[in-house]
């Protein structure tokens, strides 16, 4: 594997893994205070989905970095 295919993993990784597991978190969590312990507030909703805003967040140095990288391919 060559350094440019592992960066462009990383980067994958980085703004699609990252995300989408902080979905699949969120979802029991969001299933845990809503339903199962009946509390149907928008506070329970926030903090549930806090995973997935994380892993957004996260994601956001690496679709910089895409771009960077993209960038720097085609000098």
């Amino acid at each position: 594997m060559s350094m440019q295919q592992l960066r462009d993993r990383m980067i994958q990784y980085l703004t699609i893994t990252v995300p989408l597991a902080g979905l699949i978190v969120s979802i029991p969590g969001m299933g845990y205070f809503v339903w199962w312990d009946g509390d149907h507030s928008t506070g329970a909703l926030i903090y549930s989905l806090i995973p997935f805003a994380m892993g957004v967040l996260i994601s956001i140095p690496g679709w910089i970095w895409k771009r960077a990288a993209h960038k720097h391919d085609h000098m």
